[in-house]
């Protein structure tokens, strides 16, 4: 009788056992088909981290210089840097206003012919800032790199483009309260324009930098995260960056806004890459039930699973 019952006991141990391995492998399975899951898995298969990093030394390296050009260019023409701005659009006051204005504080006994001349080497500087770009947008749609002159001439075109946008930016919020004042919308109409100019141009940008590789609509969702994304991004530093910078001046002086500035930087690299790769990663998914316009890249290749052949490699 003992041996008898230890048997059933066992037996419906071992029951129980494959009950929950079953249950585990189900939810594996789900999460394995999930978009977060295959979210997650493109992240490490890419080693987003890296990517990221890249990105923001490059941004500190490469447009920093182009920030302090455009700077010195707007205080010989209008008789304020590029600091005033920057703060009016963190929402700095006081002393971390005054600090950000005095970082960017340029030289008024510059010619004419240097500031033009160093704004030409900004823009070149920066457009190692799109070729970094490029290569991660290639990565996540599963695409060879694209070299030669004429992707230099489109990393140009987009390093062009970019203080455009910067001032695009600045000027549809004040046009965006202006309106807001004059219409009653019931709408924050400065964050509407600003989040339309901030998806137009990453949406245009990713298909310059891709070189018209992917279908423009294939592009709407990554343009649309990148945009939000950063509409939640500028809303924070206005909470954050006040306390941040003085507190990092008061102890290291002007180099600790720096420092506060450099992190902002990183943190906006991670949703350029992050919303982007979230649009591709929703594209290829549906890509496998229906197409949408033209062949999706990197859809086949990834598989039902998400593995990719290009998953490893690091620009």
């Amino acid at each position: 009788m003992a041996i008898l019952v230890g048997r059933r006991s066992g037996g419906w141990g071992e029951h129980m056992d494959t009950g929950v391995r079953g249950r585990a492998f189900v939810g594996r399975q789900w999460w394995s088909r999930s978009l977060p899951g295959h979210g997650v898995r493109r992240v490490r298969e890419l080693n987003l981290a890296t990517h990221v990093l890249a990105l923001s030394a490059q941004q500190v390296l490469c447009t920093a210089p182009l920030v302090v050009a455009l700077s010195a260019v707007l205080q010989r023409v209008t008789g304020r840097g590029v600091g005033a701005v920057l703060s009016r659009f963190f929402g700095l006051h006081g002393a971390a206003a005054a600090d950000m204005t005095a970082l960017f504080k340029g030289s008024e006994a510059v010619s004419s012919t240097v500031l033009l001349v160093g704004l030409l080497v900004a823009v070149g500087f920066a457009a190692s800032v799109a070729a970094t770009l490029q290569r991660g947008f290639e990565l996540m749609w599963g695409l060879p790199h694209a070299g030669g002159l004429r992707s230099l001439a489109r990393q140009l075109g987009w390093a062009v483009a970019l203080p455009g946008y910067v001032v695009g930016v600045i000027f549809a919020g004040r046009a965006g309260r202006t309106v807001g004042h004059l219409v009653s919308l019931g709408l924050p109409t400065e964050i509407l324009l600003q989040v339309l100019l901030t998806a137009l141009f990453h949406w245009w940008g990713q298909h310059v930098l891709l070189s018209g590789r992917v279908c423009w609509r294939h592009l709407v969702p990554g343009a649309l995260a990148v945009a939000v994304g950063t509409l939640l991004l500028v809303k924070l530093s206005n909470l954050v960056l006040p306390g941040q910078i003085d507190e990092q001046v008061a102890e290291y002086g002007l180099i600790g806004a720096v420092f506060v500035l450099s992190i902002w930087l990183m943190v906006l690299s991670a949703v350029l890459l992050g919303g982007t790769l979230f649009g591709a990663v929703l594209i290829q998914r549906r890509a496998h039930a229906t197409e949408v316009c033209a062949p999706v890249p990197g859809a086949e290749a990834a598989g039902p699973t998400g593995a990719h052949p290009t998953a490893n490699m690091v620009p």
